[in-house]
């Protein structure tokens, strides 16, 4: 394969035991288990592994795509071409600096789990993150998607984000040159690297209390185990999510192949064991169409589709 060899060919001057796989199947590395193969894969697992392998894949006009955890995201089943970078071995220890005696600062890099972020908040009496309990995925797939819930979402902690730039670059971007929207962070061209986050100090117990709550209704409400990659669709209004959308137009349990739209919670959309990602998109063009039809509601999509 040309991409391969060409990348392989520079790809010397990186450590001689970082693994770079060609034609890696992708469901290996999404939460709904779907997707054809990457041409070539890299899990770098420190800065200077991920800044090279951009620089490289830049330099020879190599196609780029970089993904966390794959939990917000549907791989099409021709697979993706180029590079895929995956940021989950990335990860550093989570540093604390204190501003004030109420006030501190938690860094990270884009690697780390958010529910690793949530736990250290929780054993350093840290309170502001608790919303996050059960959002799976990396930190920095969670500052990129702007994760977030009625309660509250990743914009109203965030203090500072690094990201790399497509020259190679590492730039730093503050809270106030930062643009989130719903479910998405809008001015940002680069790869998140590092993130830190704005927290209150609280009584660790409170704190525990109310993430715990918020972990046990997600798990109550939602196909928390289950195959699949999170809500497909953004919520067009609070009043009238949408999932409750899809449950009022009867979709609950549409099925198409391995496909299926979960009972528990309708804007899920589960791979029984062998869906192939044709599957996932038709079903979802069929609760569009029909969202459409009934409702006057144009639903947008809310994961990330990425290949061909």
């Amino acid at each position: 394969m040309e991409t391969a060899t060409k990348l392989k060919n520079s790809y010397k001057e990186l450590k001689e035991n970082f693994s770079l796989l060609s034609d890696e199947p992708m469901k290996n590395h999404t939460s709904i288990k779907i997707g054809g193969p990457a041409d070539l894969f890299a899990m770098p697992e420190t800065q200077n592994e991920f800044v090279n392998l951009i620089k490289i894949a830049r330099k020879e006009n190599i196609p780029l795509t970089v993904i966390g955890d794959g939990t917000n995201l549907l791989i099409k089943d021709k697979g993706i071409r180029g590079l895929v970078i995956s940021t989950s071995r990335f990860k550093q220890d989570i540093k604390t600096t204190r501003i004030d005696p109420e006030t501190s600062i938690i860094t990270t890099a884009s690697g780390t789990k958010l529910s690793v972020l949530c736990n250290y908040a929780i054993e350093n009496n840290l309170q502001g993150i608790e919303f996050a309990a059960g959002i799976p995925g990396t930190v920095g797939g969670a500052v990129a998607m702007n994760a977030g819930t009625p309660e509250s979402s990743i914009s109203e902690i965030i203090n500072s984000i690094k990201i790399i730039t497509d020259k190679g670059k590492i730039k730093k971007f503050n809270k106030t040159d930062l643009n989130f929207s719903y479910r998405k962070l809008n001015n940002i061209s680069g790869i998140i690297i590092e993130s830190s986050f704005l927290l209150k100090s609280g009584d660790k117990e409170q704190i525990k209390t109310t993430f715990n709550k918020n972990l046990n209704n997600k798990k109550a409400t939602q196909p928390f185990s289950l195959k699949s990659a999170g809500c497909i669709f953004k919520n067009p209004r609070k009043t009238e999510p949408a999932g409750k959308l899809i449950d009022m137009a009867g979709l609950k349990n549409a099925k198409i192949g391995d496909a299926i739209v979960s009972e528990k919670h309708a804007n899920f959309i589960l791979n029984l064991g062998n869906a192939k990602c044709e599957d996932i998109l038709r079903l979802k063009e069929l609760i569009e169409k029909k969202i459409l039809n009934l409702y006057s509601v144009r639903l947008e999509t809310e994961i990330v589709i990425k290949g061909e």
